[in-house]
C-alpha cells in the first residue's frame, strides 16, 4: 500500500512537468548569423573544391562527413550534405588561451548541402560571434578568420 502510494504522489507531482512538456517552445535570443551562399556545383563538387582551397592556405581538415551517405547506411534517405571540420592550430590556440570554452566552437566547419529548392549551397556561421559568446571581444583572429571564411566559401561557390 506504501508503494502504491508513493507511485501516486510521485505521478501526480510529476504531472506538471510532463505537461508542459508539449507546449508550444518558448522564443529564445537571436541564433548565431549564419552565411549561405548559392554554389553553381554539386554538392560534392562544392565541397571538393572548399577542401582543396582549405589545404592550399595550410589549414588542416579534421573531418568530412557525408550526412547523406550516413543516412543511407542507416537506411534513411535525404538530400546531399556534406560538413568540413578545419582549422589552424595556430589561430585556435591563441583564441583557446584566451578563453577555452571557444573550443565548443573549434575547429571551424562548414556545410554544403541541396536545399528543397534543389539549388547547391555552402553555408557556416560567422566567427565573429564567437565575440558575443566568449571573452574575444577585439581578438584579432576573429577579424581574420571572418575575412577568411568570407574569402574561401566565395572561392568554393564561384562558377570558375
Amino acid at each position: 500500500m506504501k508503494y502504491l502510494l508513493a507511485l501516486s504522489s510521485l505521478l501526480v507531482f510529476s504531472m506538471p512537468v510532463f505537461a508542459d512538456s508539449h507546449a508550444e517552445p518558448k522564443s529564445m535570443e537571436a541564433p548565431s548569423t549564419i552565411s549561405t551562399k548559392l554554389s553553381p556545383h554539386s554538392v560534392n563538387d562544392t565541397m571538393d573544391k572548399f577542401e582543396a582551397i582549405v589545404k592550399s592556405k595550410g589549414f588542416d581538415v579534421f573531418a568530412r562527413i557525408d550526412h547523406q551517405k550516413n543516412a543511407e547506411a542507416a537506411e534513411l534517405t535525404m538530400a546531399p550534405a556534406q560538413v568540413i571540420i578545419f582549422g589552424n592550430p595556430k589561430g585556435g590556440t591563441m583564441l583557446m588561451n584566451d578563453d577555452i570554452r571557444v573550443a565548443l566552437d573549434l575547429p571551424l566547419r562548414v556545410v554544403v548541402y541541396q536545399a528543397k529548392d534543389e539549388k547547391v549551397y555552402i553555408a557556416y556561421h560567422q566567427p565573429v560571434d564567437m565575440v558575443k559568446e566568449y571573452d574575444l571581444e577585439g581578438h584579432k583572429v576573429i577579424g581574420a578568420l571572418t575575412d577568411g571564411l568570407d574569402k574561401l566559401t566565395s572561392a568554393a561557390a564561384a562558377s570558375e
